[in-house]
C-alpha cells in the first residue's frame, strides 16, 4: 500500500513538473512555502520571491556557511583529528557517525557535512578552524563555539547578508539563530564559487574510508557509506534533471527547507525554500527552476568589435565614404527575461567633442565626427534601454577604422562633386528648374522693358523726321 502510494505521488509530481514547463510560459508559479526566493547565481539576479526578508530558521543549511567559512583555513587533502566536541551534539541531532580520535581528511569532513547532514562534523569543523584561526590548540569546545560563531557572522556580513545571525555551526535550533531566504541565496551563490563545496554538493553518496586513498597506517579512520537526502538529486521520484545540489534542512521550528542549484544551458539557478511541507519542498524547488530556465536567459547584446551604430563624416575624403562605423570592444551581455530582451535598443551618445562637428544649417541633432580620426579613437558610449527607457547596460563605443583629412584641392573637388551630386537629387533638380524659369522670367521682363524704351524713341524720332520734312 505504501508503495502504491508512493508510486501515485511520483506519478503526480511528473506530471506537475511536465506541465510547468508549459503553463509556466512568463507566468510567476505558484509556492506553497512560506517563503522562497530564485535568483541566478552570478548575478544575484532575483527572478522569483516571496516574503524573501522573512526570518526563518535556516536548520541544516546553515551547515554550507559552516563550509564556506572552512575552506578558507584548510585544503581538502588536510587531515584533522577527531576530538571530544562530537560528544556535545544533541542525541536527536544528525549525524556523520565520528569517533573520537579519528583522522579524517578535511574533504571528508566536508561531505560529512553535506551529505549526511552530520552536526557531528560540524563541531570538529568548528573546533579545528577556531584553534587554527586563534593559534591556540588549547582553546576549549565552548571558546570554539564562540570564536566559529563570530567567523560566520563576519563571513555572511562579507556576502551582503543583512538579515542573518548565527550562532552554531550546524544549525541546531536556537532562537538567536536565524535568516532570510534571500540571505540565504547569497550564501549558496557564494559556495557555489567554491569547487570542493560545489562538488561535494552534488554527490549522491559516499562511500569510503575516512582517509580516502592517503596512508593512514597507525591512524585510527572509519568507513563511511553516506546518502544525500537531497531528493532533487538523487535518482529517486522527485529528482529535478537539472539540480546539482545543495543542502537540505529540517527542524521543527524551521520546517522541510532546501537550499537548491540546478543548473542548464550556461544557467546557474539558485532556490532556497522555506518552511515547506514535505513534498513540497521538491515540488516548490523544481517549478521555480522550470519557471527561471524558460523565462531567462544570458543575452548578449553586443559581441567585442561588434558595431553598434554610424556616425556621419566630415572634412574627410570623398573616396573613404560619409559613414564611420563605432563599435565596441567587449562583450556586452545581460541576464533578462525574454520580453525584456526582445525590447532592448541601443542608444549611441557622442561624447569626444574634439572629435564632433555640430552641424548650424541642420538640426541640432545632426552630429558628424570630423577627420582625421584614428581607429580605436573612444568617441562616446552606447545605452541599452529596455521598452520603458531604463538604461540596463552601457559600454564605450570606438571608431572602427582611421579616416584621413582630405587636403584643399580634395575639398574643393569634394565640394564640386557634392554640389553636382545634389544637382541630380529630385530636391535638387526641383531647384535647378526654379532657378532656370526665375532666369528665363527676368530676360523676358528686361527685354520687355528694353523694348519698350526702344520703341517710343523711335517713333519720336520719324515724328520729328516727318515734320521737318513737311517745312521743306
Amino acid at each position: 500500500m505504501r508503495k502504491g502510494k508512493k508510486r501515485l505521488l511520483g506519478l503526480v509530481f511528473c506530471f506537475l513538473l511536465a506541465m510547468s514547463t508549459l503553463a509556466y510560459g512568463a507566468q510567476t508559479p505558484s509556492v506553497s512555502a512560506q517563503t522562497a526566493i530564485l535568483t541566478e547565481a552570478s548575478t544575484g539576479k532575483i527572478l522569483f520571491e516571496k516574503d524573501a526578508e522573512a526570518k526563518i530558521y535556516p536548520a541544516s543549511m546553515t551547515k554550507v556557511l559552516t563550509a564556506l567559512v572552512a575552506v578558507e583555513y584548510f585544503e581538502p587533502d588536510d587531515v584533522i583529528v577527531v576530538g571530544r566536541e562530537i560528544n556535545e551534539v544533541s542525541l536527536d541531532s544528525s549525524k556523520a557517525g565520528h569517533v573520537v580520535g579519528e583522522s579524517i581528511t578535511f574533504r571528508n569532513l566536508v561531505r560529512g557535512l553535506m551529505i549526511p547532514s552530520g552536526n557531528d562534523s560540524a563541531e570538529v569543523v568548528a573546533c579545528a578552524v577556531a584553534r587554527k584561526a586563534q593559534n591556540d590548540d588549547s582553546l576549549s569546545v565552548a571558546e570554539c563555539q564562540t570564536v566559529f560563531a563570530d567567523l560566520m557572522n563576519q563571513k555572511a556580513e562579507e556576502l551582503g547578508c543583512t538579515g542573518s545571525h548565527f550562532v552554531n555551526a550546524h544549525g541546531y535550533h536556537d532562537d538567536d539563530h536565524y535568516t532570510t531566504a534571500a540571505d540565504l541565496a547569497k550564501i549558496g551563490a557564494a559556495a557555489m564559487q567554491v569547487d570542493l563545496i560545489r562538488e561535494i554538493g552534488a554527490e549522491k553518496s559516499y562511500s569510503g574510508n575516512s582517509m580516502e586513498s592517503q596512508n593512514h597506517d597507525g591512524l585510527i579512520t572509519n568507513e563511511y557509506h553516506w546518502v544525500s537526502h537531497n531528493l532533487l538529486i538523487t535518482s529517486g521520484e522527485y529528482a529535478y534533471p537539472y539540480a546539482t545540489g545543495l543542502k537540505t534542512g529540517f527542524t521543527d521550528e524551521a520546517g522541510d527547507c532546501v537550499l537548491a542549484t540546478a543548473q542548464k544551458d550556461g544557467v546557474q539557478l539558485i532556490a532556497v525554500i522555506c518552511k515547506a511541507e514535505d513534498p513540497a519542498r521538491w515540488t516548490d524547488a523544481a517549478a521555480l527552476f522550470e519557471y527561471g530556465f524558460e523565462n531567462f536567459s544570458f543575452v548578449t547584446l553586443a559581441a567585442a568589435e561588434d558595431v553598434v551604430s554610424s556616425v556621419g563624416l566630415k572634412g574627410h575624403k570623398s573616396a573613404d565614404g560619409d559613414l564611420l562605423d563605432l563599435k565596441v570592444k567587449e562583450d556586452v551581455t545581460l541576464f533578462l527575461d525574454n520580453e525584456t530582451a526582445e525590447a532592448v535598443q541601443a542608444k549611441v551618445t557622442l561624447t569626444a567633442e574634439d572629435y564632433l562637428y555640430h552641424s548650424k544649417d541642420e538640426a541640432e541633432t545632426d552630429v558628424r565626427v570630423k577627420a582625421p580620426v584614428e581607429a580605436e579613437t573612444e568617441l562616446g558610449e552606447v545605452a541599452f534601454v529596455d521598452g520603458d527607457g531604463n538604461v540596463l547596460a552601457q559600454a564605450p563605443v570606438y571608431a572602427a577604422r582611421s579616416v584621413a583629412k582630405a587636403g584643399i584641392g580634395e575639398r574643393i573637388a569634394d565640394g564640386f562633386m557634392t554640389l553636382i551630386g545634389k544637382l541630380f537629387t529630385l530636391q535638387g533638380l526641383i531647384g535647378l528648374v526654379i532657378v532656370v524659369v526665375v532666369i528665363v522670367l527676368l530676360v523676358l521682363i528686361l527685354r520687355l522693358r528694353s523694348g519698350r524704351r526702344y520703341g517710343r524713341n523711335r517713333y519720336h524720332f520719324r515724328s520729328s523726321r516727318g515734320r521737318r520734312g513737311r517745312r521743306f
